[in-house]
């Protein structure tokens, strides 16, 4: 409750939208994935269609971007200095993510990006599968396959997985585990949303990923999914897959489907501080299906791989059916 009121103060304070005025006209845009900073006086702006430019922005001094996060990190309730905290995450108006680093970490004194979550869903053909490729996956979903969608950063993954969702009968039981609300599952009358915290202090009134695990195991899930895997729930999901559960899906981060199954968990359960032998082993036994995703030089997204490990076999490679 209390992050749905902090959305809803954000979204109607006309203080904060006069702060982030002079940033917002980049980002409002509904064509626009992303707008990075790497020098005062300068956004680039990703657009899908059109791929990136670079534009004048006089009014975004450094100065302007510090008062920025310091309004920001006032509403979230986070620390931000560029003394002391110079880093910021946290979510915009709408949805959209912000990251930005100020100070002598950076050599050019900022580095900021915006991922922009214009409500967009693409057309299966503008994602690069049609005809048979698309019957595979959709025929993927209704057998509950466990699946995988890798990719690099701002690739689309979760626009991927919630148009996978979107095949899915609303009868069934949804339950999703993330740490930013990004799944759209509110159709799904018999499902639930469990947001784990981001932080580990365990002062936040939330709980982690790996009690929101035992919480899912007792609460009988047709499809368990989780968000982006990443060091706090890469053990998590694993758990759940290793528990015999079908209707898996998440996103990872990985450059090809061979990463995301023989690198990418291993390298988040370690940094965690877990360990687990023969990860890769067990996910080429659980996985049913890895597809990966990429950004094309345009800005669009397109699906360029499925590949099965349990078969060791590409059924699509480099955008063609094998």
């Amino acid at each position: 409750m209390t992050n749905t009121k902090r959305t809803i103060a954000i979204n109607s304070s006309p203080l904060l939208e006069n702060v982030l005025a002079p940033l917002s006209g980049f980002y409002k845009n509904s064509n626009t994935v992303e707008i990075r900073m790497v020098y005062p006086g300068a956004v680039t702006m990703d657009r899908r269609g059109r791929g990136k430019k670079s534009l004048n922005a006089p009014d975004l001094s450094i100065a302007r971007i510090e008062t920025i996060c310091k309004a920001l990190s006032n509403l979230h309730g986070h620390k931000f200095d560029i003394e002391t905290h110079p880093k910021l995450s946290c979510v915009l108006p709408g949805g959209h993510r912000f990251e930005c680093l100020l100070g002598s970490s950076v050599q050019s004194g900022i580095s900021l990006a915006i991922r922009c979550k214009h409500p967009f869903t693409p057309t299966w053909e503008q994602i690069g599968v049609e005809g048979i490729i698309k019957d595979y996956l959709l025929d993927a979903i209704n057998c509950e396959q466990n699946i995988i969608i890798s990719g690099g950063t701002n690739t689309g993954k979760t626009t991927l997985l919630n148009m996978l969702l979107a095949t899915i009968p609303a009868n069934r039981r949804i339950i999703a585990i993330e740490d930013t609300p990004e799944l759209h599952i509110e159709k799904f009358w018999d499902g639930v949303g469990l947001l784990a915290e981001r932080e580990t202090s365990g002062q936040t009134g939330m709980l982690n990923y790996r009690q929101l695990y035992d919480h899912l195991m007792r609460a009988t899930p047709d499809h368990p999914i989780f968000g982006e895997i990443s060091t706090l729930n890469a053990f998590a999901a694993l758990a759940v897959l290793n528990a015999g559960m079908t209707g898996f899906m998440c996103t990872i981060h990985a450059g090809s489907p061979h990463q995301a199954i023989h690198r990418k968990f291993d390298q988040n359960i370690a940094w965690a501080g877990e360990t687990m032998p023969r990860v890769p082993e067990f996910l080429c036994e659980l996985v049913d299906v890895v597809v990966q995703i990429k950004r094309a030089p345009n800005g669009w997204r397109r699906i360029t791989d499925i590949f099965e490990p349990k078969n060791d076999r590409f059924v699509f490679q480099d955008g063609k059916e094998v």
